[in-house]
């Protein structure tokens, strides 16, 4: 919501380690070349100490720097020291003192050791069975991941109880994990409804029952899966709302979804403003709102268009989370 390879098997540990810089341009189109060579030069990695490995996006140009040469997604190794929603501490390989980044470059953690029970947990996703993945994750939590990984083991497990259908559990894990700041890579797991689907009929109930919650995250949620049921001014309502909430990355998302209620003629005309102020969030979370982009460009005919971010969003740099979001809808 990633650099190697879409796919949820991605996430378990390699014997190998990579550390250096991945030239990318701003925006999701010119990213495939330069994926593709990450995912070539992957297979004759040589054996290194352990370590945890991160991706970095790049930085964002100053007001004095070219935009012209493409800017680098950073994939570097070494100890995490502590993650959480406004900074990473980094000891990185080779060297003794902590690096601070900004947790909203955040776009994938590969942790140096995940558990069997984390493994079993994401290969069920991956396969579709929600409610046996969803049962993993007490006990993938019991065996005390650090806690940033706790948080997205348990967002993916509130994807996993929507898709099977116990959409209460879902928003009590996302109204859980919303007690305390989330970094940008987490809250893209969120199980918003990006595109247009009808939802089953205990779905819209839960999300009415919640549209007045004390958490945020939960008020956003259940209101994106009302704008495919009747009461989608309800839904929109509330997402206008939260289009001011202080909490900026609540705001943004809020934002990119009250575009699901425009009309197929007026998209066109909307469709490159859209896709600027796509570009314009933390890359870990352009996943979501570029298939929602997708799937508005389908509607209103403009197919060109909406397969060029199709096959872009196939490789993004999210690790693996052009896929789950797939299986979002």
């Amino acid at each position: 919501m990633t650099p190697i390879a879409p796919d949820v098997e991605s996430l378990q540990p390699r014997s190998g380690r990579l550390s250096g810089v991945m030239s990318v341009p701003f925006g999701r189109v010119h990213l495939i070349a330069d994926v593709l060579f990450i995912m070539v030069a992957t297979l004759s990695l040589a054996p290194l100490d352990a370590a945890d490995r991160v991706w970095l996006e790049p930085a964002r140009p100053t007001s004095s720097q070219s935009t012209w040469f493409p800017r680098s997604v950073e994939i570097v190794s070494g100890r995490i020291v502590a993650f959480d929603s406004q900074q990473l501490r980094l000891v990185r390989e080779g060297q003794g003192t902590e690096t601070v980044t900004s947790a909203s470059r955040v776009l994938w953690i590969e942790p140096d050791e995940v558990s069997d029970l984390e493994q079993k947990l994401i290969h069920l996703f991956k396969q579709g069975e929600y409610a046996r993945s969803l049962s993993e994750l007490p006990d993938a939590l019991n065996n005390r991941p650090p806690v940033w990984r706790q948080q997205w083991l348990t967002m993916l497990s509130a994807t996993s109880a929507w898709k099977s259908g116990n959409a209460k559990l879902a928003l009590e894990l996302v109204g859980q994990l919303d007690r305390r700041p989330l970094p940008a890579m987490v809250l893209a797991w969120l199980p918003i409804a990006w595109t247009n689907g009808a939802q089953p009929a205990v779905v819209i109930a839960t999300a009415q029952a919640r549209l007045q919650d004390t958490s945020t995250a939960v008020r956003l949620v259940a209101a994106s899966w009302l704008l495919s049921s009747p009461d989608r001014n309800q839904g929109l309502a509330v997402i206008n709302q939260l289009k001011q909430d202080p909490r900026i990355e609540i705001a943004q998302i809020a934002e990119v979804l009250s575009w699901r209620m425009t009309p197929p003629p007026q998209v066109a005309k909307l469709s490159s403003t859209w896709e600027k102020r796509i570009d314009t969030l933390p890359l870990a979370l352009q996943t979501g709102p570029s298939r929602l982009l997708v799937n508005k460009l389908e509607a209103s005919g403009q197919s060109e268009s909406a397969k060029r971010l199709q096959w872009s969003l196939e490789l993004t740099p999210v690790y693996a989370l052009g896929q789950i979001n797939q299986d979002q809808q």
